[in-house]
């Protein structure tokens, strides 16, 4: 079977509303792994940011001067 992403949800609109919730739990749980790992890089590299501002507060900077260089980089 060659299924894309049309025919997958035409399929599935046709299916009882809670039917969908299943199928959209499902399909949720099979990128769970994925996801799971993502954020645990995520929460690594969060301890690891904490852990060095913990060691040199002067790091640290405010929330404005954070965006502030975002917004900087963008107009680049």
């Amino acid at each position: 079977m060659n299924a894309t992403y049309e025919s997958v949800m035409s399929s599935a609109m046709q299916l009882a509303p809670q039917d969908r919730c299943r199928v959209a739990s499902s399909l949720w749980e099979s990128t769970r792994s994925r996801v799971a790992s993502a954020d645990d890089d995520l929460d690594s590299m969060l301890d690891q940011r904490e852990a060095e501002l913990e060691q040199n507060p002067s790091l640290e900077i405010s929330h404005e001067a954070f965006l502030g260089h975002f917004s900087n980089r963008r107009r680049s």
